[in-house]
């Protein structure tokens, strides 16, 4: 009986060693599910990434007991480093770092595998390492992965009690892989709301921008005026305007700010502040135009600018008394079929303070057309990038410059925009029509 009892004490010594094993592991996984059940609960579907990113590193430097925690999340290429950064520390510990160095992320860029330092003074792979002269001794780094890609790194600096262990590296690289997908869809859904803020944004730039031109051309004796502005995005930099100045006397403009998008869109509400403001102070369209040069000069930078077509017309005696500071010269069309450009004035306005601009006056006979309009028609470029151009431009109104100026307008953008097909939109299309 002794013996047999001897001969099984092994057995029961490994089934104690497994049950150990066994219950350790299951420890861990309790750990495990335990610390992802945590996260789980506190992250909902509306959390900004930054508060999903402390929340996730709070909880590893608890669990793993860590002096710091940081996460940093990559653009949209991987080398494209430290986009986002979110760092989780002991208020005493708040002199550590905020990143590893650049050569700790190039290891991790390049293996994509968790990195586990117990000493990083003495360890060989990253002598001299900048820790920019702060106490880092031990440090675990993993990878946040999605779909092969590298799309973050999750780090810990100094264990407050020995030096990290396989467990830490396991259990930091299961919350990890987990939690990148979560990471990931709370970027996206900031970068939408974002999006959707930007677009309302512009939707509401759009119509601020679109009540700044006229709603419909004043009624003028013995003219026909009408007016259309398209712009290529939802803002643009093209500028009409009619102005009443009284005694039977009309400012009529047109204008062109340099670029695109919201910054010329801003720009054009400045200039049509600008020349509404001089406008009723001088009856002299070069005079008006001369004190938006200066005024613009002093107010943007050198690289803006503006095109300028303004005419003041008067209704008694139909003479148009214009000022071209650099812009697309107006046709007109006379009754006997020649065309005229207008083309006096001077250089654009808001790039040269010592620009001078002269005038002339022009009288509209009864029947006459004039187009005024901006690069964006002429410059329009069908899919083989020809350009609509003056000549096409030239045809269209003499085959319809007879009708009235709403029509000649819209005769305009049709042959336009049957002209440039699928071609996109490069340039905002802005038309205003005199027709006596």
């Amino acid at each position: 009986m002794t013996a047999l009892f001897k001969s099984g004490e092994p057995d029961l010594q490994a089934d104690n060693k497994r049950l150990q094993e066994e219950n350790q592991r299951l420890h861990r996984a309790v750990e495990e599910l335990s610390v992802l059940n945590e996260i789980a609960l506190a992250i909902n579907s509306t959390m900004e990434t930054d508060k999903i990113n402390e929340l996730i590193v709070g909880k590893c430097v608890k669990r793993v007991g860590v002096e710091q925690g940081t996460i940093h999340l990559f653009g949209s290429q991987e080398a494209d480093l430290a986009k986002t950064l979110i760092r989780v520390s002991e208020p005493s510990k708040a002199g550590l770092p905020m990143r590893m160095s650049w050569q700790l992320q190039g290891w991790m860029l390049k293996n994509k595998r968790p990195l586990l330092i117990s000493d990083l003074a003495t360890d060989t792979r990253f002598s001299g390492a900048d820790t920019q002269g702060l106490p880092i001794k031990s440090l675990l780094a993993v990878p946040l992965e999605l779909k092969g890609q590298l799309i973050g790194i999750l780090n810990l600096f100094n264990k407050k009690t020995g030096e990290f262990t396989a467990d830490d590296a396991r259990l930091v690289a299961i919350i990890a892989s987990q939690c990148a997908q979560v990471i990931e869809n709370a970027r996206l859904y900031t970068e939408e709301v974002k999006l959707r803020r930007l677009e309302e944004d512009l939707a509401n730039a759009k119509s601020i921008q679109q009540r700044l031109l006229p709603e419909k051309p004043p009624e003028i004796p013995g003219l026909q005026l009408a007016g259309v502005s398209h712009p290529a995005r939802d803002v643009g930099g093209d500028y009409f305007d009619f102005i009443d100045l009284g005694s039977n006397h009309w400012g009529i403009a047109v204008g062109d700010v340099s670029g695109k998008g919201m910054p010329a869109a801003l720009m054009m509400a400045n200039l049509q502040a600008t020349l509404r403001g001089f406008a009723h102070t001088s009856p002299a369209a070069a005079d008006t135009v001369a004190a938006v040069n200066k005024l613009l000069v002093a107010s943007t930078d050198s690289q803006t600018f503006v095109t300028l077509f303004y005419a003041v017309y008067n209704a008694d005696t139909r003479t148009l008394t214009y000022c071209n500071a650099g812009h697309n010269p107006p046709m007109r069309f006379k009754n006997d079929g020649t065309l005229e450009l207008l083309e006096t004035g001077g250089l654009i306005a808001g790039a040269f303070s010592w620009s001078d601009y002269i005038q002339e006056s022009i009288t509209l006979e009864p029947g006459e057309c004039l187009l005024i309009f901006t690069d964006g028609v002429t410059e329009a470029a069908n899919p083989a990038d020809d350009q609509f151009g003056e000549e096409r431009l030239e045809k269209v109104l003499r085959e319809g410059g007879k009708t009235n100026a709403s029509a000649v307008i819209q005769r305009v953008l049709d042959a336009v925009l049957k002209f440039q097909a699928d071609a996109p939109v490069a340039d905002d299309i802005t038309l205003v029509c005199l027709k006596t």
